[in-house]
Parts: structure tokens; C-alpha cells; sequence
């Protein structure tokens, strides 16, 4: 009975995840997974195909064929703690060094704002809003890189008009935190999505590797209510970055802790 393209492309996949395949090792050909399984060409390339998809493999051309991918063995650990640099801009302290992408520039335009960004600030999705979007990257390692799209309150552009240009020193939350007489309150949520083809252009991702997504919200209260004034949409390669945050006791995981008892969860 002939096989499907996935029950073909697991047999390989669970190689390469026992190490079976190694980075570089060559698959068999769409001619040898015919021959073996007894399948048609479509099906023996749609198998190799699925196999691209998740970015495990890769087709070099010629007689190198489909390989393994080489895949980093080493991430950039984003650590998500708040440092102000010697331009007196805000960033985390092992990115302070990273500026735009040669060839880039920060692009200020009023779009629609979508639906989760929409949430995040309090307004309607599809509403008018200012976003400010740049690239930027690391100028040592052309790999390190991410895209920012800053979201902005239409209150705090009404009171701001400088964040619709050059924020001047110390960037757009200076001005926030001089309008706000008051420090920002910053929270984050990580989450990972699939990269849409120009986002995966600029960040040179390669096929089947997916985004890491970090929304940051940025809060100050006015007239004594708690407003959001930016979203940033923060999204990079998943592959090359992870996140890192201590992780707080509270409550009864407070140190010293009571020792557990048969009824301690009933209490």
C-alpha cells in the first residue's frame, strides 16, 4: 500500500530528531523515496516539502540536494529588564549597541490598528492610529535583528504632536513621561506566530521558522486613570532569541515556607 507525504516526511523527521540525519547530511532523492515507497513523484516531493515548511531541511540545487538544515545551537537571550544608554534612550542592556538596519529608517504613518494592538490600548480595532516602525539590528551580526512597530494612543498623539516626527532626547518616552509628570509603567506578553513573507524578508528567516512576538505595553495615568499610551509590537526570530525573567515567590512560596501538611491545600 503506498504511503502518504506525511507518513514519509515523519519517518525523516523522527531521523533527524534522533540524530539519524545530521546538519548537512543529505535526504534521499524524490526518485529514491519513489523507489522505496512506492509513491508517486508528487508524493515523495510534497514529503520533502513539508519537511521545508518546518525548516528542517533545505534544497541547496545540483547534486547537493535536500540537506538537513543547520539550525543556531547558541540564542541571544533577551533579558527583559529596562536600561536607559548614553543617548538616553530606553532598551534592554544587551541590545543598547543595536541601531537601524543599514538601508532602513523609521517610518511614522497612520493606519488601521489591528484587532489584538486595538485591544491592548482600550480602542476600537480598524481605528485611525499613529504607528512608528523601524528594523533594527545588530551592526556585528547581521542575523540579530527585529522589527518594532510602536503603537500609539490617539490621546497621547493629540497632547504629544512631536511623536508624530523627531521625539527629540531620549525618544518618545521622555516626552510621554514629561507630559505624564510620572515614570511609565512597562508589562510585557511573549507569544509566537507565524511570520507573514515580508516579515520573514527582513528578518532573513528561513522557511518554517517562526516569530517570537513580545507586545509591550506602556502605561501612565491621567486625570488619575491608568491609560496605555503605546503598544509596541516587538517581533524577531524565534530561533535565534529566547526571553529570560527571574521568577518572584509570593504567598505562601515565600521564603521560609510552611513545611506541607496532609491539609495544607485546604487552607
Amino acid at each position: 500500500m503506498a504511503r502518504t507525504a506525511e507518513e514519509i516526511a515523519a519517518e525523516l523527521r523522527g531521523r533527524i530528531q534522533r540524530a539519524e540525519l545530521r546538519a548537512g547530511d543529505r535526504l534521499p532523492t524524490m526518485t529514491g523515496l519513489v523507489e522505496e515507497h512506492g509513491v508517486s513523484r508528487q508524493t515523495a516531493r510534497e514529503a520533502l516539502n513539508l519537511l521545508k515548511r518546518e525548516g528542517l531541511v533545505e534544497y541547496r540545487g545540483g547534486r547537493s540536494g535536500t540537506t538537513v538544515r543547520e539550525r543556531p545551537v547558541t540564542r541571544l537571550v533577551r533579558s527583559r529588564g529596562m536600561e536607559r544608554d548614553h543617548l538616553g534612550y530606553y532598551s534592554g542592556a544587551n541590545v543598547q549597541h543595536w541601531r537601524l538596519v543599514p538601508g532602513t529608517r523609521t517610518t511614522v504613518t497612520t493606519e488601521p490598528v489591528p484587532g489584538d494592538i486595538a485591544d491592548v490600548l482600550g480602542i476600537e480595532a480598524g481605528t485611525p492610529v499613529m504607528v512608528r516602525k523601524r528594523l533594527n539590528g545588530d551592526p556585528e551580526n547581521e542575523l540579530y535583528r527585529q522589527l518594532t512597530d510602536s503603537w500609539l494612543h490617539p490621546a497621547a498623539v493629540e497632547a504629544l504632536p512631536v511623536l508624530a516626527g523627531d521625539s527629540g532626547l531620549g525618544g518618545i518616552y521622555d516626552r510621554i513621561e514629561e507630559w505624564a509628570d510620572q515614570p511609565i509603567v512597562w508589562e510585557e506578553g511573549v507569544t509566537a506566530v507565524t511570520p507573514s513573507p515580508a516579515e520573514a524578508g527582513a528578518l532573513l528567516l528561513p522557511s518554517g521558522v517562526p516569530l517570537l512576538r513580545v507586545i509591550r505595553t506602556s502605561t501612565v495615568k491621567i486625570d488619575g486613570r491608568p491609560l496605555v499610551v503605546e503598544a509596541n509590537d516587538i517581533r524577531m526570530s524565534a530561533e535565534l532569541f529566547s526571553v529570560r525573567y527571574p521568577i518572584t515567590r509570593r504567598g505562601a512560596a515565600r521564603w521560609p515556607v510552611q513545611p506541607a501538611s496532609a491539609d495544607f491545600y485546604t487552607n
